[in-house]
């Protein structure tokens, strides 16, 4: 097995992942295609939005670490051996994994849309930055992990400005335990935010029109376009892959799928998409051997918050807690030197 040609859709957190492992195994015909030409850490992007400099460490070409081929291209339709990229050009293999993640569409400081190539994006980032700067009035539409942490950042950074957050439900945090939206919305109106719950704003509404930027923190889509022309039955009622419990695409024989592009019981955080990436390579790798792969056990719910440069909170299987030396393992450099190691990688 360790000679079959491999071909993995993505090249974010699960997707490197498995593509650097793979290749330390000894499979010596893998390929990773992103549309990118660049990883990034995008644990570290909100903080990016207010310190621009950042992004040159959370950012690095896949040419620069990547130990297995790496093709640039877009994957617009895929089939049982075979991936079609925009270009028409066609990707032969034995086996595919998909690994495409997901997209915020109206929110490119997350994740970017449009930016291709590493220059693009440090310039899309720039302009991001200037925009915030020049703005007075902040409004964060949604109050999961990603508004909370935003909002953080931008009052920690920037006190004189009004920042507002306003989310549909009835608290922060609605994904994770009631403890740790009450001690975000606490540390958040502590920095000066002004916490809306229960509202939902559209561009009609006066306070929307009033603000100078708009961050739209919602609307989290998984990318599996490629899906539709020969895999939509593979496909759950959110457009994620489904899978059994081996990572396998329902469906299929030869096609995997991990991290958010995936319709597995788990949270859609970069770590548990590295840990999908970090399984299914060692799978490959028994399977090589003869042995049985193992299956997929979704992970207790974690998750470090950083609220602003100085606090935050930690959700832990046993509880939540603002533990400073655990809010400190990510406020170092936002998980930057963590996860490329985990690559392979000194940054």
């Amino acid at each position: 097995m360790k000679d079959r040609n491999i071909l993995i859709l993505g090249g974010g957190f699960a997707g490197a992942r498995l593509a650097q492992e793979l290749t330390k195994s000894g499979f010596s015909n893998v390929t990773l295609v992103d549309r990118k030409d660049y990883f990034e850490v995008t644990y570290s992007t909100l903080r990016t939005l207010a310190e621009p400099d950042m992004g040159e460490r959370a950012r690095l070409k896949y040419a620069d670490f990547i130990k297995s081929g790496f093709r640039q291209g877009n994957v617009t339709e895929l089939g049982e051996h075979n991936a079609k990229l925009d270009d028409a050009t066609h990707l032969g293999f034995d086996i595919a994994v998909a690994a495409t993640g997901s997209s915020y569409r109206s929110f490119p400081v997350a994740k970017s849309a449009d930016a291709i190539s590493i220059e693009d994006r440090a310039r899309e980032m720039a302009g991001e930055h200037e925009r915030l700067v020049a703005a007075q009035k902040v409004l964060i539409l949604g109050g999961g992990a990603v508004g909370v942490e935003l909002a953080g950042e931008i009052a920690g950074h920037y006190p004189d400005k009004s920042v507002t957050v306003a989310e549909a439900g009835d608290r922060l945090l609605g994904t994770l335990k009631p403890r740790a939206g009450r001690i975000a919305e606490r540390q958040l109106k502590a920095l000066g935010v002004n916490i809306r719950t229960g509202t939902r704003l559209s561009p009609e509404d006066p306070e929307y029109r009033d603000a100078d930027i708009v961050y739209m923190c919602v609307g989290l889509v998984p990318n599996t376009e490629l899906m539709q022309s020969r895999f939509a039955s593979s496909l759950d009622g959110s457009g994620r892959i489904r899978v059994d419990d081996q990572l396998r695409v329902v469906g299929s024989e030869n096609i995997y799928a991990i991290g958010d592009c995936a319709s597995i019981p788990a949270v859609k955080f970069g770590y548990v998409a590295d840990a999908q990436g970090l399984l299914l390579a060692k799978n490959f790798a028994a399977m090589a051997d003869g042995k049985l792969a193992r299956p997929y056990k979704p992970q207790a719910v974690m998750s470090l918050v950083p609220v602003g440069r100085k606090q935050g909170l930690i959700q832990l299987p046993f509880g939540v807690t603002t533990w400073r030396f655990l809010v400190n393992m990510k406020q170092k450099d936002m998980f930057i030197s963590r996860q490329f190691g985990g690559l392979g990688v000194r940054r």
